[in-house]
């Protein structure tokens, strides 16, 4: 009878201990530990973030003329560097040679012509010493002053022809419009005069040298300005940044009639250019770059990223006001990789959860680590 008394006591226990660990687990759950922060100033940027292609700062390319003949020689090969003014190659027009042979003969009959008739006025007036009063004789010579004049009038015009053609038979020669190295000759673009996309039968470029050409939108390019500091990275090459400055942004907007994929009309975009000041980069022309400008800094009011909620387009955090978490909206702004703005909502005593789990919610009873 004692031994059933004892276990009926013990089995009492054993359920009171059992309702007294379940409600003692079940409040700890309730009560969520969190870290908190407080909102501190700190200093932020605006950028603006765009995609480029990697070019050389300087680079010309040349590109066949048909009207000026067949290449008749080409002086320097790939990998030879040139100044300004170095030749590169020559054309050979036989209409222009034709032209010119022309030209030198028509040039021996005026001079020939004038040298006649200036024989025939020295004859006239042998005989007009002696017959002063000839009328016939001055007609004479009236007519022959008049053609002589009039061969005079030939040879200016041929020696105007003569300089023109000369000066088209320079123009024969291509030289070189800037210092590089001669990065890529092909000879049988001039062979390829029917396709769409010419081809250049030279290319010249200033190696070590590259600027990034992109485009931004009309919002950002009221942001950016000559100058300001760039980072530029490639998706080619992930763990490495280079630097660059604004060079420049265009005063024209680029003309674009095409459409986008949703089928509205493309924003107007403007042309920048970005000169690239690091001299590590071993990247090729053609590389596609992601541009990154820093275009304003200044200081706001900051909370950790991973402090801000969001519900459809509103922002919210919690805050730990007498041991409960309290969601309060906030407006924010810009944010960088750790850091958020926060324009209005809370205040630098409001103590706000940094990094709220799912399972917290409105007037939950929280603890702070």
């Amino acid at each position: 009878m004692k031994n059933k008394k004892l276990w009926i006591t013990i089995g009492i226990i054993a359920i009171i201990v059992t309702l007294f660990s379940f409600n003692l687990i079940k409040a700890s759950g309730n009560n969520i530990e969190v870290e908190v922060a407080s909102v501190k100033e700190e200093k932020l940027s605006e950028n603006v973030i765009s995609q480029g292609t990697l070019k050389l700062a300087n680079e010309q390319s040349i590109y066949y003329d048909a009207t000026k003949g067949k290449i008749a020689d080409i002086s320097v090969k790939v990998g030879d560097d040139v100044q300004a003014g170095t030749p590169l190659f020559t054309y050979k027009s036989d209409q222009l040679l034709m032209e010119q042979k022309q030209n030198e003969l028509q040039i021996q009959s005026v001079n020939l012509q004038i040298e006649d008739t200036q024989k025939q006025l020295k004859e006239i007036d042998k005989l007009l010493k002696d017959n002063k009063d000839d009328e016939t004789l001055k007609k004479e010579r009236d007519q022959v002053n008049l053609q002589l004049e009039q061969a005079k009038l030939e040879l200016k015009q041929a020696q105007l022809q003569k300089d023109n053609i000369n000066q088209q038979l320079a123009d024969l020669k291509v030289v070189s419009d800037i210092a590089g190295k001669i990065i890529e000759i092909n000879e049988d673009a001039q062979f390829k005069t029917n396709s769409e996309i010419p081809e250049p039968i030279m290319k010249i470029g200033s190696i070590g040298q590259f600027i990034v050409v992109g485009k931004v939108s009309e919002y950002d390019a009221l942001k950016i300005s000559e100058g300001q500091a760039v980072k530029l990275t490639a998706d080619t090459v992930p763990d490495k940044t280079w630097s660059g400055k604004v060079k420049s942004i265009s005063y024209l907007p680029e003309e674009s009639t095409g459409l986008q994929d949703s089928g509205a009309q493309s924003g107007v975009q403007y042309t920048i250019e970005i000169e690239v000041t690091d001299q590590n980069i071993e990247l090729k022309p053609g590389f596609q770059m992601i541009i990154e400008i820093t275009a304003n800094e200044y200081t706001a009011k900051t909370l950790p990223l991973t402090a801000v909620k969001q519900d459809g387009e509103k922002s919210y955090v919690f805050i730990v006001k007498n041991g409960k978490a309290v969601r309060k909206e906030v407006k924010v702004g810009n944010a960088s990789l750790e850091s958020i703005e926060i324009k209005d909502g809370v205040t630098k005593k409001d103590k706000v959860i940094k990094d709220p789990s799912d399972d917290i919610q409105d007037g939950m009873e929280v603890i702070v680590k």
